[in-house]
């Protein structure tokens, strides 16, 4: 992954100045919209604001601090929030610089299936849940932020694959330490009434319901408390359209997280503006001691898998055959 990171830092000065306008990417599969506008200030969120799955819209356009995106935290948590799609009052993070076909991520697949943000984030910076805001900070804060998207193309990465690669680094010596394990690499907010039901894997291939007690069925987002974060510890996540798929794997739609390395995974149930959502998240650690205290960039590499649960397992699996270990370094 440092060989990534190296090729991220002498790309983002060479960036195409950022442009009025949204990007798209569709491999037939997956289609994800980038860089739309928000309200209430119409102004281009640099992060995923639409993702499809098979002509189904898994991601809609909410709000700055939803969608599809990374975020991390210094120790204060929720109180110190850099995030890639804007803060609290909706005023959304600087789209530095853009390469709209990129094979940077060095898959196989051509530059055109590959995007590349440069961002100057804000402080999302709410305190709590209550939905009490402060506004965050008038300046962005003192990081960058990559963030690379490739599509898989059929041939060397399946096209039921998306890669993540999402890099940040400190831009001033008095930035804040960042805590990986509050960092959310990657979050999105997916539309609740299509993929509702929760499920998470210790090891990328067996798949098993993501239990909550209070819930009945335990797995079901919509019986879930409001706001109330549940984790749990592995390798991937996929919030599902049916509740069955454990005992039926071969059917269904799903959208999964992989990480090669063991993290924490999450899943909530949210109100958006005026969506309600399901969040999905994976951690950028398991251990919460961890903390990016340089300046160089670090970079964490993440799968998405759609299709059903079989299909998820089967993207995984080719990944970790054709990448090599290296490029799965946690960040």
């Amino acid at each position: 992954m440092k060989r990534l990171s190296l090729l991220i830092a002498l790309l983002l000065p060479t960036m195409a100045a950022a442009q009025d306008q949204d990007f798209e990417k569709d491999n037939g599969v997956i289609r994800i919209r980038l860089n739309e506008k928000v309200l209430p200030f119409m102004t281009r969120t640099p992060m995923i604001t639409g993702l499809w799955i098979a002509g189904r819209q898994a991601v809609t356009h909410d709000n700055a601090g939803a969608d599809f995106q990374m975020t991390t935290r210094g120790t204060a948590g929720n109180e110190y929030n850099p995030t890639q799609g804007g803060d609290c009052t909706g005023r959304t993070s600087l789209l530095t610089g853009s390469i709209p076909n990129w094979d940077g991520a060095q898959l196989g697949t051509p530059a055109s299936h590959g995007i590349l943000l440069g961002i100057d984030p804000l402080l999302y910076d709410e305190p709590g849940l209550s939905g009490s805001c402060d506004g965050g900070e008038e300046a962005a804060a003192p990081y960058d932020m990559a963030f690379g998207v490739t599509l898989g193309d059929g041939f060397a990465m399946p096209r039921e694959a998306m890669m993540l690669d999402m890099s940040i680094r400190k831009d001033h010596p008095g930035a804040k330490n960042l805590v990986k394990a509050l960092s959310e690499l990657p979050v999105a907010f997916v539309d609740v009434n299509f993929l509702r039901y929760a499920y998470y894997s210790l090891n990328g291939s067996q798949f098993q319901r993501f239990q909550v007690a209070t819930a009945s069925p335990g797995h079901d987002i919509k019986q879930w408390p409001w706001n109330d974060n549940q984790f749990q510890s592995g390798h991937a996540i996929a919030l599902c359209d049916r509740p069955d798929m454990v005992e039926r794997p071969n059917q269904g739609t799903c959208m999964a997280f992989y990480s090669h390395e063991p993290t924490l995974v999450s899943a909530s149930r949210r109100q958006g503006s005026p969506n309600e959502l399901a969040l999905m998240t994976m951690l950028g650690d398991d251990d919460f001691s961890t903390q990016i205290v340089d300046s160089q960039w670090h970079t964490a590499r993440r799968l998405v898998a759609v299709g059903h649960l079989t299909s998820v397992a089967a993207v995984i699996a080719h990944a970790e055959q054709h990448l090599p270990a290296s490029s799965w370094a946690s960040w």
